[in-house]
């Protein structure tokens, strides 16, 4: 009898100890495969995180007081955006956000020639409703040396491919730069950006005779929206 009600308890034992190994190796699988999807949405998160990190916008439309728009096309060299003098015979501008900094390219079109350059700006304010961002220098890329700079306005800017005429987006050539103060405000609407003419004017600085980059469309009075549109 004695026998027996051991052999019992020692079962009785055996069966706890195996119930405890089995809920320590469910707990232990349990906690491998919250570590996965942990890890599996921290993956997730820094690939959305680089998604939205580079984004790049154009100046695809602009409108007069009177409502009258007129939309246009970005144009590509190769594998680049890319700006020529007079293709189209318009001013144009592009926003490239890469790894978090913001920069500004720029073309604008005087009856003495065409100017390029880009800056990369300051960011202000960005919120749902606005994007507001300032710089103070400007790097100048194609055309004459500007005056602003005490540059020698008889001589080009000697960039990549400036004989063409043209300027490629990603290059960001800065052999040459001149102070200027710049605050450029969008309001973000539709998933598109419109430059506040308004704001612009009012703070452009005197001392650099009221120019700037958005200056002859602005003084205007064009509306510029700008839309988003593949990374290259």
């Amino acid at each position: 009898m004695k026998n027996t009600l051991l052999l019992i308890l020692v079962l009785l034992i055996s069966g706890c100890f195996n119930t405890a190994n089995t809920a320590n190796t469910a707990n232990t699988a349990n906690t491998a495969n919250t570590a996965n999807t942990a890890n599996t949405a921290n993956t997730a998160n820094t690939a959305n995180t680089a998604n939205t990190a580079n984004t790049i916008y154009y100046s695809y439309k602009k409108c007069t007081l009177k409502n009258i728009c007129n939309e246009f096309n970005y144009t590509k060299n190769q594998n680049s955006y890319a700006l020529f003098a007079y293709k189209p015979p318009v001013d144009e501008f592009y926003i490239k956000i890469k790894d978090n900094k913001y920069y500004v390219i720029y073309k604008n079109i005087f009856s003495e020639g065409v100017e390029m350059g880009w800056a990369q700006m300051k960011i202000v304010t960005n919120n749902e409703n606005n994007l507001v961002m300032e710089t103070n220098k400007i790097f100048q890329t194609l055309g004459n040396y500007n005056s602003i700079g005490s540059g020698d306005n008889s001589n080009y800017v000697p960039s990549r491919n400036y004989r063409k005429d043209m300027y490629i987006i990603n290059d960001f050539y800065d052999g040459y730069s001149f102070k200027q103060y710049q605050k450029l405000t969008f309001i973000k609407k539709n998933k598109q950006l419109l430059l506040d003419c308004k704001s612009y004017m009012k703070d452009l600085d005197p001392k650099n005779n009221y120019s700037g980059m958005f200056y002859s469309v602005c003084s205007d009075k064009e509306k510029i929206y700008f839309k988003e549109i593949p990374e290259l």
